[in-house]
Order: structure tokens, then C-alpha cells, then sequence
């Protein structure tokens, strides 16, 4: 009896030992537990429903999320709300960063390593652009990329993209394309550049897009009209994803007679030539294989 109550004891012991460990292990993972910068798209249209435009997963993990960056805290609170974020909206935590801080190292720093402290205590943080993806032709690349430099976990989510629609409803090579940002405010490097990108579009079969900002919009098309050649094809699409959009492909000689011209609303442009992309790909001419016996 007394050896069996011993050999019970230990196994007591034992097995307190292994919960002991099982509970250190958890409150091990527990504590290591990092958070993620999760990448939100918004609406493209202030006026839209979230609801329409993004998938009720992402609504979801959005409604979840508390540590925001954002280029403008007062209209992403605003988005916030439109989502059916719970709680009062002064609860969010934010950071603005946006085009107004490029080269102010000291700040964007001290902005980083606040982000960095939120993500290693565990807590999701998520990157609001003002309208469609973020850190596409965005300020927020570069927090993307600290991120990634800290070894921590960046998620993007599905939403609106007003350069891939554009360049969808363009009818332009969209599996050899090339997105140039905006172009240059001078008139004469302007038309330089529009000049380059042509030669490239008719000589590579590429498309290009790029963006301009809204009040330059009709002064970059008569750019294009004074310098591109006529059969060049160009698609504008204004107020993209929003009740004004306008959508319209043309060559170069049919802009010229075209009254219609995108204003001040934001415009993404695709340029390229007719019959492009449609191809497949050649593959690889194969080699020969050649026998033993025929080397002998």
C-alpha cells in the first residue's frame, strides 16, 4: 500500500507539473501575442455606403479595430461612424500622417515607434487612406514599410481601387501596365514625359496610368492633345465610383474634337495603343535533347 500511495503521489505531482507548464506555455503565447497593420480601403464616393463597397468581413475586423493611422482624423472618424463602429467615437486612437509630415524625419520617427509600441502590446492597427486603398500613391507606404523592417505582420484587405477600375474600364493591356503616379507640374517636362510614355506604350505594348491632381486635370489633357500622336487611345475616368462618374476611352484625334472634359473631379488616366494584350505569351523555345549516341 505504501509503495502504490507513493507511486501516486508522484503521479500527482507529476501531473501538477505538467498543468503548471501547459499554464506557463499559455501565458507565454499570451504574452508574445503581437497585433498586425491591417490595411482598410475606403469608400470612394463620401457619400457611399460601406456596405456597398466593402465586404462585411472587413466592416467586421474594422468595427474590432481601436489604434488607427489616418490622414485626417476628423473625416475617419466620420468613416468610423458610417461603418457602425461601436463605442463613442473619441474612444478610437489615432494618428494622422499624412503628406503634410514628408521630411519631417523627427516626427514621422516619433510616430513610428508609437505605432510599433501598439502593435508589439497585441493591439491591431488599422491604415485609413482618405478615399480607396491606402499606401498606393499614399503617404502610408512608408509606415508600410517600417512595419515590414520590424519584422511585423502587415494584412491587406479587399476594397475599392480607383486605378484598377479605371484601367478594367479602359479596354487597355491590363496584364502589362505600369502606374507612373503623378506627372511633372511643369508644362514642358509634362509634355516630355507624355512623349516618353508613348514611346514606351507603342514600343513595350504597355499601358500606362497615372493620376493628376483634379484642378490640372484639363491642363494635362491639352498637354496631350499638343504632343501625343492621334491614334494614341487615352481613357479618362472622372469621379470614379461615385453618381458623377464618367467613364471615356478615345484616340487622341477624337479628344480633339471632344467637348467633354473631366473638370475638377479626381481623374485617373490610362494611355496605350488598340490590340494590345491580347496575345498570350510566347513560351520558351525548348532545346533539343540530344542522345548519347548521337554526341558519339
Amino acid at each position: 500500500m505504501g509503495a502504490a500511495s507513493s507511486t501516486s503521489t508522484d503521479t500527482s505531482q507529476a501531473a501538477d507539473v505538467v498543468i503548471s507548464a501547459s499554464t506557463a506555455t499559455s501565458e507565454t503565447v499570451q504574452a508574445v501575442r503581437v497585433g498586425a497593420l491591417v490595411l482598410y480601403a475606403c469608400a470612394l464616393d463620401d457619400g457611399a455606403d460601406p456596405h456597398d463597397c466593402l465586404p462585411s468581413g472587413v466592416l467586421a475586423r474594422l468595427c474590432s479595430t481601436r489604434h488607427f493611422v489616418v490622414e485626417n482624423c476628423r473625416s475617419a472618424r466620420r468613416w468610423l461612424s458610417r461603418c457602425g463602429w461601436p463605442g463613442a467615437l473619441s474612444e478610437a486612437r489615432m494618428i494622422e500622417w499624412n503628406e503634410h509630415h514628408a521630411g519631417r524625419h523627427a516626427l514621422l520617427a516619433h510616430y513610428t515607434a508609437q505605432v510599433l509600441g501598439w502593435l508589439r502590446s497585441g493591439h491591431d492597427v488599422g491604415l485609413l487612406s482618405e478615399a480607396g486603398v491606402p499606401a498606393v500613391a499614399d503617404p502610408g507606404s512608408l509606415l508600410v514599410a517600417r512595419v515590414h523592417e520590424a519584422g511585423l505582420q502587415v494584412v491587406p484587405l479587399v476594397g475599392p481601387s480607383s486605378l484598377l477600375l479605371a484601367l478594367m474600364a479602359s479596354g487597355l493591356n491590363g496584364q502589362h501596365f505600369e502606374f507612373v503616379g503623378y506627372l511633372p507640374v511643369d508644362a514642358d517636362r509634362r509634355a516630355a514625359v507624355l512623349c516618353a510614355l508613348e514611346t514606351r506604350c507603342r514600343r513595350e505594348g504597355l499601358s500606362v496610368v497615372w493620376i493628376e491632381t483634379p484642378y490640372r486635370n484639363d491642363a494635362l489633357l491639352e498637354t496631350a492633345l499638343r504632343c501625343l500622336q492621334r491614334d494614341t487611345l487615352l481613357t479618362v475616368a472622372s469621379a470614379i465610383g461615385t453618381p458623377e462618374e464618367c467613364i471615356q476611352r478615345k484616340s487622341l484625334a477624337d479628344w480633339a474634337r471632344e467637348r467633354w472634359r473631366p473638370g475638377k473631379n479626381p481623374a485617373v488616366f490610362v494611355m496605350g495603343f488598340a490590340g494590345q494584350g491580347f496575345e498570350r505569351v510566347a513560351a520558351p523555345p525548348q532545346r533539343r535533347r540530344i542522345s548519347r549516341a548521337a554526341k558519339s
